[in-house]
């Protein structure tokens, strides 16, 4: 990178992560081209490392265009396993397939799926949509077109297709929810209500990362775990 002109910094809390300034455009650098790094905010990269997906995992990203995350969470299977990453459009998932292909991983493929529907023979662990309200700092023009009706319709969503994924995960598999927003109904609203209905999920840690303290996007991310005795 530092060949090509672009200044690089590191980043102290996690390993393999770069700060990196002083580009025009991404695609002209050539390691990008290469797939030698691959671009997203810190607290997106939060998600694999609280996933902490071990060899041989099976793991199944919704909702996960344009795919940093779960390039990512294939990266750190080292060439095992496997993570499905779906999204709704076949326009995103050519997004997951153009971003697949450059990183050159062989353990990701991504598919045409509608999380709110269920597909019988999956398990792994899922994502989830979210409304973009953590990013406010990036994308400012979201405050004018957000609204309180359109909030309702994505926690009502959120809670459909946390009740469809939940089914994919195997006794003793994980069950990670997250989302790029600050707003508790998307959040721990939506948690606390999945809890209350599925027993079977324990919560084993969360956080809510804030753009003034943490020094990333506004990012939500919940990890539970399906008791192991459910044979």
């Amino acid at each position: 990178l530092e060949t090509e002109g672009v200044i690089v910094e590191p980043e102290t809390q996690m390993k393999d992560v770069f700060y990196i300034s002083g580009y025009d455009y991404l695609e002209k650098l050539q390691t990008f081209r290469n797939g030698e790094f691959y671009v997203q905010d810190i607290s997106s990269m939060q998600v694999a490392e609280w996933a902490d997906p071990k060899a041989g995992d099976v793991i199944i990203d919704v909702c996960a265009a344009p795919g940093g995350k779960s390039i990512h969470l294939a990266e750190k299977l080292d060439g095992t396993g496997m993570v499905e990453a779906r999204d709704l459009t076949e326009y995103k998932v050519e997004l997951l397939q153009e971003n697949i292909e450059r990183s050159g991983l062989t353990n990701i493929c991504a598919r045409v799926q509608d999380a709110t529907v269920k597909d019988p023979e999956s398990v792994g662990n899922a994502d989830i949509p979210c409304s973009g309200l953590g990013i406010l700092g990036r994308k400012p023009d979201l405050r004018y077109k957000m609204t309180p009706k359109m909030q309702e319709e994505l926690v009502k969503l959120q809670r459909e297709i946390l009740k469809v994924v939940c089914e994919y995960v195997k006794p003793g598999g994980k069950l990670l929810y997250s989302t790029c927003t600050i707003n508790p109904y998307e959040n721990q609203r939506v948690i606390a209500d999945f809890l209350k209905k599925n027993t079977s999920f324990k919560k084993e840690e969360a956080i809510q990362l804030l753009p003034n303290v943490n020094g990333s996007d506004g990012f939500f991310i919940c990890v539970m775990k399906k008791d192991d005795s459910l044979v």
